[in-house]
């Protein structure tokens, strides 16, 4: 056998045992299919997030669902980082954990790591960074910051002062000032009723609100009737002020409440900032990139909230 050959013959098999093998450790190279400001989304990142998608709704494990799930994710962490949070690896790590330790669907959950299987990188990426960037700035961010909602609060703030001033006027001043007194029950029993035909309270009550009446009843159990609150008391979703009408029922010698005892208010609320409002006025002004056609179509086609994207 002519030896020249047979040496050729064996370098092209070394060369072909060494691309096969790295064909097999390395099968194929992610595509970078999508950018929001410095995070790049690569098609394995949207193939992995529609499975997760489709755990949670069957039928919705589409391309641009994923896609839609990144973006909303990832400019929900450019949002933390343009207020100055720092979002990073060990951020992602504690969510995990958090996750792991409370969750309240633990077989919802092995679902979604069965989609990721040993890919902890991955299932990091495109799921768990997802969920803390989200809730974070939901969370700890929007509802409880003073510096967002302090235009709903000094409207709550002008309303209390002057109701303050002149309580006979409650509702008037309300009226006046664009906001609506509502007259409501209140019973550490049956929680928080709005009532209906001005005195006759609802039937069948349902018993929520029991620990926000309670609030609202310590807040006025040292007041007279007719007297305002004297602050402004704040809740997640917004600001309130009420004044006392009438307290029926008073507490029993042993200090206990009576059954049946309950206060008539008036009340005024002023909501807090809405969150998408203030979500887009600075998601807004982040660069997203997608590079495919047919996703980006879909994405703008199917999902209202698109056409607030600042597309590059």
């Amino acid at each position: 056998m002519n030896l020249l050959y047979l040496k050729k013959n064996t370098s092209s098999s070394i060369l072909f045992i060494i691309l096969f093998s790295l064909f097999f450790i390395f099968p194929s190279c992610a595509k970078k299919v999508a950018e929001v400001g410095t995070i790049p989304i690569t098609d394995k990142d949207i193939k992995l997030r529609a499975q997760v998608s489709e755990v949670y709704y069957p039928g919705s494990g589409k391309d641009y669902i994923g896609l839609t799930q990144l973006l909303k994710g990832y400019l929900s962490e450019e949002v933390l980082k343009s207020l100055g949070q720092k979002v990073d690896q060990s951020n992602w790590e504690a969510e995990a954990n958090r996750i792991d330790q409370n969750t309240k669907a633990p077989a919802v959950l092995e679902k979604v790591k069965n989609v990721y299987g040993r890919d902890r990188k991955n299932y990091l990426n495109s799921f768990i960074r997802v969920v803390y960037a989200e809730r974070v700035v939901y969370n700890e961010v929007f509802l409880r910051s003073g510096a967002i909602h302090q235009q709903q609060r000094n409207r709550a703030e002008d309303f209390l002062k002057v109701a303050l001033q002149s309580p006979s006027a409650f509702s008037e001043t309300a009226k006046a000032q664009g906001l609506e007194a509502k007259k409501l029950k209140l019973s550490e029993q049956e929680g928080i009723q709005p009532l209906e035909n001005r005195a006759r309270p609802r039937e069948n009550p349902s018993g929520a609100g029991q620990e926000q009446a309670k609030r609202l009843i310590d807040s006025i159990s040292s007041l007279k009737p007719g007297a305002v609150t004297p602050q402004v008391i704040e809740w997640q979703e917004g600001y309130q002020v009420i004044k006392l009408i009438k307290h029926v029922g008073p507490v029993s010698q042993t200090g206990r409440k009576n059954e049946g005892e309950y206060y008539l208010v008036e009340s005024v609320s002023v909501p807090k900032r809405n969150f998408d409002d203030w979500f887009w006025e600075r998601a807004s002004e982040i660069p997203v990139r997608i590079y495919d056609p047919k996703l980006k179509d879909e994405l703008l086609k199917n999902v209202g909230w698109a056409k607030n994207l600042k597309l590059k």
